[in-house]
């Protein structure tokens, strides 16, 4: 299997702990990369009866965001990549899942339809503030009460475009959220996950 870079086992454990599993709706990311948390996802969602939408572009030039050490996004994901084709590792790694609903297009241009429901969505795709801000508002709309919504990379110092914004979401949404929790799930890397009301 492919190895997954967030801690997905100790995001999981959060949403079990909570009993997500019990409430309405499937189990949505924004940032599928190789599949390897996708996967994770899947098996612990088919357990529930329930799906996993997985977005992505999968290209991984796309994400030219800067880290403060002048290390580019698409250059870190290019070299785990290893010259391999994003999307065919990803297929790879997620074959034999049915309950995947995979989503090949730049997530600015993703919409859901009005009925669709989500208990738990977790956002780790283009970490410019403007796509950390859009991957908010392409989920939350549709997360139910007592769902939670993760962002990784969270005060996490090369990404700083992702602690502005999700700092700037949780102001402005501040009504609309039960619980705010920083949660290091994996590499010293926290995730800030929001519990809606």
């Amino acid at each position: 299997m492919t190895e997954e870079f967030v801690g997905y086992d100790k995001l999981l454990r959060f949403v079990e702990e909570r009993g997500l599993q019990n409430l309405e709706g499937d189990l949505v990311e924004i940032g599928a990369y190789m599949g390897g948390g996708t996967v994770k996802l899947a098996s612990f969602a088919q357990k529930h009866g329930k799906r996993v939408f997985a977005i992505d572009v999968f290209d991984p030039s796309v994400d030219s965001t800067l880290g403060k050490g002048g290390v580019k996004a698409s250059d870190v994901y290019q070299a785990y990549l290893l010259g391999r084709s994003m999307l065919e590792v990803y297929r790879e790694t997620t074959s034999g899942f049915d309950n995947i609903v995979t989503i090949a297009q730049d997530s600015m241009k993703v919409r859901f339809p009005n009925d669709q429901r989500f208990m738990f969505g977790f956002v780790d795709g283009c970490h410019q503030q403007a796509y950390v801000k859009n991957d908010f508002h392409v989920i939350w709309p549709h997360l139910v009460s007592g769902g939670v919504l993760g962002f990784h990379d969270y005060k996490f110092d090369d990404w700083p475009e992702v602690t502005r914004a999700v700092d700037s979401l949780i102001d402005e949404h501040r009504a609309e959220i039960r619980e705010a929790h920083e949660l290091e799930a994996g590499y010293g890397i926290l995730s800030m996950m929001l519990v809606k009301k």
